[in-house]
């Protein structure tokens, strides 16, 4: 299911409201923390690369019209700024510290607490040490760019609307935050939030952080760029469900799949070559033969009734299947 639904107007300009709300009210929530490690000390500090257009289809895969795609981009654009706010500069430019913010995030969202400065440094400490000795510890300023960029989008997204929620004695608005906070969870890390958040009690842990550390996170938000889509991608089919509130996008297995390897491709029912550009990745022989698909992150969308016509920067629509690379 996407993690923000589509509720109308009324909920767009709620979105808006809250956007602008942000900074004053994120006072609320910014206490002192007490012997910061530096950025520049950090092993997962980076240097930021110009350009970076993750967060920008992070919203793309969100939104569902070009009009909501622009206000969840503007919105999400406020996590920078409640970082900056909130730590005073202190861990910018430093993974760890941009997944540490996340899972605050998530934390005050869930259970409306503002955690123990303590418990934040010392989650920033064992993040950082684990995650500097991990892939992502070793991956490019470009990709550091983008994960830490996509982690400040997605925590700041649902802490704005559950902000606003709040402030407004809005209980559908504060639920719809937690839900959205629950499902970035999912989709950037494939765990629950309450084991992210677990860790400020006990602290990050190999074990913990195992299924984090293998592909950067990044690629939730990245946007295809380059030629490499090696993988296995598992195909669900998109469909709209109306949950008594509003039109959600919910994915249903379709039990179709194939593996990219070089410029071949291999499915069960037979293989063949593909051609892949920064946007779209084209089918020659077997299985899916003239099939042409839009990249949008780590998945390929085949159009429905017109496989052949990608139609690259087109949201996913109802009918269209999404095949998302589970492995590289």
């Amino acid at each position: 299911m996407n993690v923000i639904t589509t509720q109308g107007a009324t909920l767009r300009k709620t979105m808006i409201r809250a956007a602008g709300l942000s900074l004053a009210l994120i006072a609320l929530f910014t206490v002192p923390t007490a012997h910061a490690q530096k950025p520049s000390s950090a092993a997962t500090h980076f240097t930021p690369v110009a350009g970076d257009d993750s967060v920008k289809n992070l919203a793309d895969s969100l939104g569902n019209t070009p009009e909501e795609r622009q206000q969840i981009l503007q919105l999400a654009g406020a996590g920078k700024e409640l970082f900056a706010q909130k730590y005073k500069g202190k861990w910018n430019n430093t993974v760890a510290g941009a997944m540490t913010f996340f899972i605050v995030s998530g934390h005050i969202v869930s259970t409306g607490e503002q955690p123990a400065p303590d418990a934040e440094n010392r989650l920033f400490e064992s993040l950082d040490g684990l995650l500097g000795q991990s892939e992502i510890g070793r991956a490019s300023n470009k990709d550091k760019t983008a994960l830490y960029n996509v982690l400040l989008a997605g925590a700041g997204l649902p802490l704005v609307v559950y902000v606003e929620g709040k402030q407004n004695k809005n209980a559908a608005l504060v639920e719809q935050a937690r839900t959205m906070a629950a499902g970035f969870s999912r989709k950037f890390f494939s765990k629950e939030l309450q084991e992210l958040t677990a860790m400020l009690d006990t602290g990050a842990n190999a074990n913990a952080l195992a299924s984090m550390t293998g592909t950067p996170a990044a690629s939730a938000g990245s946007s295809g760029g380059g030629q490499n889509v090696d993988g296995r991608y598992d195909c669900q089919m998109a469909a709209l469900q109306f949950d008594g509130v509003s039109y959600v996008t919910q994915y249903r297995p379709t039990g179709m799949w194939f593996v990219i390897k070089g410029g071949s491709y291999s499915a069960q029912s037979g293989g063949g070559t593909i051609q892949a550009s920064s946007d779209v990745v084209s089918f020659r022989g077997g299985a899916y033969a003239g099939w042409s698909g839009a990249r949008r992150g780590e998945a390929i969308v085949f159009r429905k009734d017109d496989q052949s016509n990608p139609r690259a920067g087109e949201s996913i629509k109802s009918g269209d299947f999404r095949c998302g690379r589970r492995s590289g």
